[in-house]
Order: C-alpha cells, then sequence, then structure tokens
C-alpha cells in the first residue's frame, strides 16, 4: 500500500490504486514518452533509447515499442502493456528481439539518426552510440538482445515462461512492475518494481557471468591489458599496505576506498585502447543526486588536488547518467613509462583525496 504525507495533519493518507486505462494513459503517447524521457524509470539502468515505435522489420509491419542499448552494447527491447500483460507478450518480445538479433551497429546508428529527426548523421550516431558503450570491447553488435516487459499486471502462464526462459535458456528477459495509484488530492503516482528476477537472483545472475566472462580465454589486447594492471599493482603495493587483487579481464582496474561504490581506477579509453586515465568514481546506487554531491564535495579541493599532482584534472559529474568522476589521463602505450606514471599519480591522488574522504557522510 502506498500512502501519502498530510503536512497539515501530520497523517499518512492511503492512496487509491487505479488502472492506467482508468487515469486516460496509453502505451504510445504517454508510457514510451515516460521511457524515452528517462529510460532508468525501467529498472534504474542507464539505457541509450536507440528508437521507439520501431518498425524496420522485414515482410513485417509489426513495431516494437522502445529499442534500446545497455552500457555493455547490448541492444534491448522494451515492450510495454498498459495493464495486463494479455497471454502472449513474451512471444511477442521473443519475435522482435528475433527480429532485432541480425542488426549490425551501423544499422543500430541508422535508426537512431532516424529517430533523432535528422538532427546527426549515420557515422555522428554511430560515434555517439560507442561514446554512451562503456565497454571498451564493444565494436559490434551482439546477436542475443535483452528484454524488458513491462505492465501492471502478469499472468501467471507469462512469469512462467519468462522464468523458464531465463532458467533454462539463458535468455535475460526481465518483468517490470508498474503500478498506479491515486492520491488524496487528485494526483496520480506510479511505483515501478522488478517482478523478474528478484534483486537477489539478479546479484547472483551477474556473479555467474562475471565468471563466466573470467573464464574465457581473452584476447591478445585484454592480455596485455591484464599484464599491465598487474605490473601497476605491484608496484603500488611497494608503497602502500594491503593486497591487491589480480586482473579480471576488463579495461580498468578498480582500488576501494573503503566507501561503498566510491573508488579509485586506472581505466584504459577509446577505442583502442588510446588514453589511460588515473580516476575517482562515484558509483553509489539510488540515482544521480548522491553521487553529485559527493563529486561536488571533493571538486571544492580541485586546487589543491592539481598542484599535488601537477596535471589538469578533469571532473565528469554527471557521467553518463548516474555516475560522476574526477580524472587525469594521458595517451597510452603499455610501456614502463606509462606504468610507472599510473602509479606515482595513484599514489598522490589516494594522499591528497582520502582524507576527504574519510570525512564525506556516507548515507
Amino acid at each position: 500500500m502506498l500512502y501519502a504525507y498530510d503536512k497539515d495533519s501530520g497523517t499518512l493518507l492511503p492512496c487509491k490504486p487505479t488502472e492506467f486505462k482508468t487515469q486516460g494513459f496509453m502505451e504510445r503517447f504517454d508510457m514510451e514518452k515516460w521511457v524515452a524521457a528517462d529510460p532508468t524509470v525501467l529498472t534504474g539502468e542507464d539505457l541509450m533509447v536507440i528508437a521507439t515505435e520501431f518498425g524496420g522489420f522485414d515482410k513485417t509491419s509489426e513495431r516494437l515499442d522502445v529499442l534500446a542499448m545497455d552500457t555493455d552494447g547490448q541492444l534491448v527491447v522494451v515492450e510495454l502493456k498498459r495493464d495486463g500483460s494479455g497471454r502472449n507478450v513474451d512471444l511477442q518480445a521473443l519475435k522482435y528481439a528475433a527480429y532485432c538479433s541480425t542488426m549490425t551497429l551501423e544499422e543500430v546508428a541508422r535508426v537512431h539518426a532516424d529517430y533523432v529527426g535528422g538532427q546527426l548523421t549515420t557515422e555522428q550516431a554511430e560515434a555517439s552510440i560507442k561514446k554512451f558503450v562503456t565497454n571498451e570491447e564493444f565494436n559490434e553488435i551482439g546477436d542475443t538482445p535483452r528484454i524488458m516487459l513491462v505492465a501492471r499486471e502478469y499472468r501467471n502462464e507469462v512469469t512462467a515462461s519468462v522464468k523458464w526462459l531465463r532458467d533454462k535458456h539463458g535468455i535475460d528477459i526481465t518483468c517490470i512492475k508498474w503500478d498506479v495509484y491515486q492520491t488524496p488530492d487528485g494526483r496520480v503516482m506510479v511505483d515501478t518494481s522488478t517482478l523478474i528476477p528478484q534483486p537477489e537472483t539478479r546479484e547472483f545472475e551477474i556473479r555467474v557471468q562475471n565468471k563466466e566472462k573470467t573464464e574465457r580465454r581473452p584476447s591478445p589486447t585484454m592480455v596485455a591489458t591484464n599484464e599491465f594492471f598487474a605490473r601497476c599493482a605491484a608496484l603500488l603495493s611497494e608503497h602502500t599496505p594491503g593486497e591487491y587483487a589480480a586482473p579480471w579481464n576488463r579495461s580498468y582496474y578498480q582500488i576501494q576506498t573503503g566507501l561503498p561504490s566510491v573508488h579509485y581506477e586506472w581505466g584504459f579509453h577509446g577505442r583502442p585502447r588510446s588514453t589511460l586515465a588515473v580516476e575517482l568514481h562515484f558509483e553509489r546506487g539510488g540515482g544521480f543526486e548522491k553521487n553529485r554531491i559527493l563529486c561536488a564535495a571533493c571538486e571544492e579541493h580541485l586546487e589543491a588536488l592539481e598542484l599535488a599532482l601537477g596535471e589538469t584534472v578533469h571532473v565528469a559529474n554527471p557521467w553518463g547518467t548516474r555516475w560522476a568522476r574526477i580524472y587525469i589521463e594521458r595517451p597510452s602505450e603499455m610501456d614502463d613509462d606509462l606504468a610507472e606514471w599510473a602509479v606515482s599519480k595513484m599514489l598522490v591522488m589516494m594522499a591528497t583525496m582520502q582524507p576527504i574522504l574519510d570525512g564525506l557522510s556516507i548515507e
């Protein structure tokens, strides 16, 4: 049950459950627009909307509601239902995922360029997509799009099919529940939650996926990256207490600050790895505001940090749509000179920023 707080009486007033249909909301003219304006309303995840009402499929006039992309470079098919899911929403979304499974990066870029009304060329749209994707190995679209279903209520046959597709066939399909309420003063409120998978299940699946990625044979570039980060971690351990984890097939290496979801990082950027950054990341959950506040508190000491580093310090606040970071960077050649630079600058950043971080209040 959802309650609204009444300041005058100091009491909680129950909000009345209602339906999207009753409130006059439509899938195409309302729900799609909400997602297009802020895709985080789905699961809180950063997504880039490629197009809405996309129907560029061969030999069919069907249109999917929202086509998006996640930060790993995976296409995401979003199917919206105003109230009930109906019997076949899972099958409908699977068809759309199959249609999208053969799309190339160039085709996706062309779709996005059309979607924004000619504001971008296909080449500019492709560059925008690559800038959004944080997976440094990304160069082409995979053939297994993710699926997100959105409805107020789900039929049992749909949830049973979704669980079977996830558990037995490894299809990344999510059921998102949107509940709608009317407050005592007539306002409409929408509460979003993930029905499938449950948060604890999703965390386990992510750990399994990360383990599988780690166990795959890495590319020559990733082998070189792992060796570089191992060298940096060994050098860092000579100057600081504690042990540092082995690199794990990523274009970045994180160093904990002692604060949850705030960490130092060495990160390669660009394709191919054209720059290396020494960074302080703010990646708290619960929206961008928490990260903005933490980053702003550290920005107050930017002049001292620049003086200590002897480098121009950059601030990305926001970075993506939810995170923030403070960083320096230089062109990368994975040699001893770069490793010495990375470690020396990290030591300075840690010595300068750690006392500030230790004094921050984290809720």
